[in-house]
């Protein structure tokens, strides 16, 4: 087993290669995905006469899918082998998604390979699973770690979207797709087989590379311990749905849902809407994604010592403020501010978010209460890009699905507010014990 022996040799904590993994898995995550999907959106319109709708509305089966496989996905997330087998069989569905877009002629067959397909890459190795295992790897660690992590997907936009936009000026977009299923195959396949591992436990370690917790189980909230050798509360799935704070933040993670995925499937069609060139549409995504990939880490190190309420607040007022400027940006400066202060603010949700999460509910049975609530969490999600084209479809223009998106974030900001930490008592701590090989 190449883990357990990189386990004795290493002079660094394991779980560190398994964010590396868990990096390089996110970084080839966008080939064809979020950031980079809207590149394609008039290319594969142009060629095949398809409306805005019929194109955007892939994406929401894709993410509808996705959230109705969470359950099943989540439980095994949280198994000794399913996170490993997971991760390898989602790089290769997606993979193989990309690539046989790159021969659809008909919609029938677009849904199949990336609603369908896609959707089964996209659960296997995204937010979820790796999420999960970056949960179980790290407590007091568990924001830079998640954080690192997740840069990921922000440098795959700024790999990608001036990569896509080259290549298909060049080749085409079919063409395109067929590179980018090479190196999303290629780069991700063997790491996540050989190198994932679902927590510490499965190797005899525990949490950031302590050696054991205390004997007794102090503290009694369920959010991360300020000492690295304290185990966390842990919520089974029937505890955390009583919760209030649960819903609270499922309404919060609804309404910005919508919103940020309908801005970044639309964003490219939005700028040429606007009037922008291509060039200068692209130049500005990759700012954006720039900025995105900057601040991963420091959100994720400021989710360690300040409340992370407080920081998901931030992050989506800052939001909010930043598609105010984009609505009434007519100028370049305008827009790339937009993308700084977008970048700089929606960068912190994929980290905080998780970490939220975990703090709040705990590790041991973190994939199933993630899995079950899934399904809630994506149906915004999944709307957000078809609402956004179905606006533009009958108006011509994106103005009022911006407004709205706008209004979205506020929404969050108000929920989250209201979703204070819940409350264990002290018994309720379950220590984890150390496995064997």
């Amino acid at each position: 087993m190449i883990a357990a022996r990189l386990t004795s040799r290493l002079p660094f904590f394991y779980g560190w290669i398994v964010v590396a993994v868990c990096f390089l898995c996110w970084l080839i995550a966008d080939a064809f995905g979020f950031y980079t999907f809207g590149l394609f959106i008039r290319p594969i319109s142009d060629e095949l006469g398809w409306s805005t709708v019929l194109i955007t509305g892939v994406f929401t089966v894709r993410s509808l899918i996705s959230g109705l496989l969470g359950p099943v996905i989540g439980h095994i997330a949280d198994r000794s082998s399913g996170a490993r087998w997971l991760m390898a069989g989602g790089v290769l569905a997606a993979g193989g998604s990309v690539f046989l877009v790159s021969t659809m002629q008909s919609p029938w067959q677009f849904y199949l390979y990336y609603g369908v397909i896609g959707a089964l890459g996209m659960i296997g190795f995204g937010g979820l699973v790796s999420h999960t295992i970056l949960a179980k790897w790290f407590i007091r660690m568990r924001g830079r770690a998640m954080g690192i992590a997740s840069m990921g997907v922000s440098i795959s936009g700024l790999i990608f979207i001036p990569l896509n936009h080259h290549l298909i000026s060049l080749y085409g977009w079919r063409h395109t797709l067929v590179i980018c299923s090479s190196i999303v195959i290629g780069l991700a396949f063997l790491p996540a087989l050989l190198l994932i591992r679902r927590s510490p436990e499965d190797l005899g370690l525990l949490p950031d590379g302590i050696d054991s917790f205390p004997a007794s189980g102090a503290g009694g909230k369920g959010s991360r311990p300020n000492e690295a050798d304290q185990p966390e509360v842990s919520w089974t799935l029937r505890e955390a749905l009583r919760t209030k704070t649960l819903w609270l933040m499922l309404i919060a993670f609804n309404a910005t849902g919508l919103a940020f995925s309908g801005v970044m499937i639309h964003y490219y069609p939005y700028m040429q809407a606007k009037g922008v060139s291509s060039d200068l549409a692209a130049a500005s995504m990759t700012a954006y994604a720039f900025f995105c990939a900057a601040v991963k880490i420091p959100w994720g190190l400021m989710a360690e010592h300040i409340s992370v309420r407080y920081c998901i607040m931030t992050v989506y007022s800052g939001c909010a403020t930043g598609l105010c400027i984009l609505v009434f940006s007519e100028t370049t400066p305008l827009i790339f501010l937009f993308a700084a202060v977008y970048g700089i603010s929606i960068g912190g949700i994929m980290v905080i978010r998780e970490v939220l999460f975990a703090d709040y509910y705990g590790r041991e049975f973190i994939g199933t209460i993630r899995g079950v609530v899934m399904p809630l969490n994506l149906v915004a999600m999944a709307g957000g890009p078809i609402f956004a084209a179905w606006l533009y479809d009958r108006t011509g223009n994106y103005q009022l699905p911006y407004y709205i998106f706008m209004a979205a974030f506020a929404v969050g900001v108000a929920f989250m507010y209201m979703a204070r930490e819940p409350v264990r008592h002290p018994e309720a701590i379950r220590t984890p014990v150390r496995r064997t090989l």
